[in-house]
């Protein structure tokens, strides 16, 4: 029997362990393969199935806008058939009845037209002082002669016109306030304490300019409805007492009256002119005593006086004799028939 080299033998060995090694070694490598493919599938099929989710969700969604859009269009097809029905004509046969089942006769139909033309310029005056009717005046309210004084001042307000105010209220008496625009604007809380304390405001116009004011009708009517859009601004009230700028005499010619009666003003002069914007040293007190004797229980007596320091540095003179003879110190109001200059 032949015996191997012993190197030959040795040989042998190594390749047989070189060989399992490669065995190892390709079983392993199949191993990790067949490994990485399972994990590849299983995230491939995580992801169809979140791809088949979504996909779902978006055909949900799209059903549900698709739903809605549907349902949008079948309101506006009902919201135009109510429109198109709502224009339709109504016959003759279809006229609003009253609760009493009566037709709605020529007149009251007339005043619903009216009134509806009327709906948005009486808006901004609903909680607008409305000039009274005689109707809603009792005796008192009239023009009176005897020991009733009305006292009337133009030209304001100024600063001096609060003062003017504590004094009136101090001997209980009421007046009439002209004023002019520019000066409204000026000191509007005068204004707003004249009607909150009882007065009577009425206007003097803007510009106080004879040859502005008196330019024409239209320009007279133009200053005096400006003025009075002011006292409505910052009071509320409407007012139709106007005095014209130097008195109505002789610059109220019959167009410029006819073009104040449209307008329904009520254009008051005086009877008794204080002259206190001359006679600046209190003068003036004891002209207005002498007047009123001359006139006493033969006509009203009407005073012109000025919101000026001069005249209320004496003012008060003149209402202590008023309070301590026994007058009345009334406003004017437009029920009363304006005194004119003669």
């Amino acid at each position: 029997m032949k015996v191997a080299p012993k190197g030959r033998h040795k040989l042998n060995r190594l390749g047989k362990i070189s060989v399992g090694f490669l065995i190892l070694f390709v079983l392993l490598l199949v191993y990790f393969i067949i490994d990485g493919i399972d994990e590849w599938t299983a995230e491939a099929g995580k992801n169809i199935s979140q791809a088949i989710v979504v996909g779902e969700s978006n055909i949900s969604e799209h059903k549900i806008i698709h739903n809605s859009e549907k349902k949008r269009e079948s309101h506006h097809d009902i919201d135009k058939a109510k429109e198109v029905q709502e224009k339709k004509p109504v016959k003759e046969d279809e006229v609003q009845k009253s609760n009493d089942s009566k037709p709605m006769d020529e007149e009251s139909v007339q005043e619903d037209q009216t009134n509806d033309s009327k709906q948005d310029s009486t808006a901004n005056q609903q909680n607008a002082k409305k000039i009274p009717t005689n109707s809603t005046l009792n005796e008192n309210d009239k023009l009176k002669t005897g020991k009733v004084v009305y006292l009337t001042f133009d030209d304001g307000p100024h600063p001096v016109s609060l003062d003017i105010l504590n004094l009136l209220k101090k001997y209980d008496a009421k007046a009439t306030f002209f004023m002019l625009e520019p000066n409204m604007r000026k000191h509007p809380e005068a204004v707003k304490a004249m009607v909150r304390e009882g007065h009577a405001v009425g206007v003097h116009g803007v510009t106080h300019d004879v040859s502005k004011v008196y330019h024409s009708p239209e320009s007279f009517v133009s200053e005096m409805k400006q003025a009075i859009g002011c006292v409505w601004e910052l009071t509320g009230v409407e007012t139709k007492l106007v005095r014209a700028p130097y008195g109505s005499k002789p610059y109220i010619t019959p167009p410029f009256k006819a073009a104040a009666d449209q307008e329904k003003f009520l254009l008051w002069d005086w009877n008794i002119d204080s002259l206190d914007w001359e006679l600046r040293n209190g003068e003036y007190v004891q002209k207005v005593q002498q007047k009123m004797a001359q006139l006493a229980g033969k006509e009203p007596l009407l005073v012109l006086l000025h919101e000026k320091p001069s005249t209320l540095d004496h003012l008060e003179r003149l209402l202590k004799y008023y309070h301590d003879n026994d007058y009345e110190m009334r406003p004017l109001n437009h029920s009363m028939s304006p005194l004119q200059l003669k």
